[in-house]
């Protein structure tokens, strides 16, 4: 009986969640938890304070987001995925965390001209695509994160080669 029961699941498995992260994957990367201590480091390389206006751009499950709120920042996530929009927000409700929102659009229809800090934790080619519209809409002295991978074109700051198991972490400085 167990056996027809864990065949079930499985076969429940493959029809619904795997076309579900396929089609989400099309929108700039497959989501990958950020281990906790690679956060930490994104925030202290990025030095996220109380005047800064974080943007994590495919925020995935927030937890950036909450880490820059947490620091006193103004911090926002923008995830076009429906189920990890509602598992932040109900996170930043539980934490109670007003200076941080979660948005449900995708990054490249976002204002991003108030930006302070920025994080990407995409794939190469997204930042590619990205770079253009970084280019147009910050303003100068802007930090710009980026875990895993580099941001073609640009020169990073700082590195921290501990980074993920996909690369390091570049800090970028926009001018």
């Amino acid at each position: 009986m167990f056996e027809v029961f864990a065949l079930i699941i499985l076969v429940a498995i493959v029809l619904f969640w795997v076309p579900y992260i396929m089609r989400t994957n099309k929108f700039g990367a497959p989501f990958v938890p950020m281990e906790p201590e690679v956060v930490n480091r994104v925030m202290e390389l990025a030095e996220v304070k109380k005047d800064d206006v974080f943007y994590d751009l495919g925020s995935g499950d927030g937890r950036l987001v909450i880490a820059a709120a947490l620091r006193g920042a103004k911090s926002f996530g923008v995830e076009i995925d429906r189920l990890r929009v509602l598992y932040s927000r109900i996170w930043l409700w539980l934490l109670r965390l007003k200076n941080a929102e979660v948005i449900q659009k995708n990054f490249f229809e976002v204002d991003l001209s108030k930006a302070t800090v920025i994080c990407l934790y995409l794939l190469p080619e997204t930042n590619e695509k990205l770079r253009e519209k970084l280019e147009k809409e910050l303003k100068k002295g802007t930090k710009i994160i980026s875990v895993g991978f580099n941001v073609a074109g640009w020169e990073p700051v700082k590195i921290d080669p501990r980074g993920t198991v996909y690369g390091p972490i570049y800090l970028y400085i926009f001018k």
